[in-house]
């Protein structure tokens, strides 16, 4: 009899063990299901009905929906001298003949989103062909002055490596702050990103206004 009830616990726990072996293995198939399903799109708010926006892309007109939780971000232009080591940033650039890099555009990450993105890659934007996009830390700010172009040399620290970008005086520079659904008016242009739903449509986690470019 004693050793019936001591082989019930065992197999009690047994059964226990596999159970949450399943749920573990459940939950981690969800959750690379979910992220594996996270998609972006880039354009123009064409219309605003009720709680969806409908964006305008390359590849035609994209329902963006509002989640509980969507961040909704802005871009501030600032001053070319606000530019100071520590802060994380995005530089849009092209590769210059020393290997060195040209910003054509820069925007300073809110603190809540350092960490996005961070990398160097090729941007596969037609209008930009042959420019790149690095997210990294900027390591060092120097005053510099490259074939009579003043502006700012900044080293840019991202996992696995870094680059050396000259960020022209005349270069657009634009801090994302977090904001509201006020700033999503007709004709903005924004990006947002998100799970795509069953219906096409992508349920936003967070989207960017984009500033108007000069």
């Amino acid at each position: 009899m004693k050793r019936f009830c001591q082989w019930n616990v065992i197999r009690s726990l047994l059964m226990a063990s596999v159970i949450g072996l399943v749920l573990i293995g459940a939950n981690a198939q969800a959750q690379t299901g979910s992220a594996a399903n996270t998609v972006s799109v880039n354009g123009t708010i064409s219309s605003i009905t009720g709680s969806d926006i409908t964006v305008t892309s390359n590849s035609g007109p994209v329902v963006v929906k509002f989640a509980g939780d969507t961040i909704i971000r802005g871009e501030v232009p600032v001053k070319f001298s606000d530019i100071t080591a520590g802060m994380y940033v995005g530089a849009t650039a092209e590769k210059q003949p020393d290997g060195t890099f040209r910003a054509s555009r820069l925007h300073i990450f809110s603190e809540d989103q350092r960490g996005t993105g961070e990398g160097h890659r090729p941007l596969t934007s037609a209008q930009q062909s042959g420019s790149t996009m690095t997210n990294a830390n900027v390591e060092t700010v120097e005053d510099v002055a490259v074939q009579d172009v003043k502006g700012r040399m900044l080293t840019l620290k991202y996992k696995g490596g870094e680059i050396k970008v000259l960020v022209p005086a005349d270069t657009p520079v634009v801090n994302r702050v977090v904001g509201d659904r006020r700033l999503l008016t007709p004709g903005s242009t924004v990006s947002a990103s998100g799970p795509r739903a069953e219906d096409g449509s992508i349920v936003a986690l967070q989207i960017t206004v984009r500033a108007p470019a000069k």
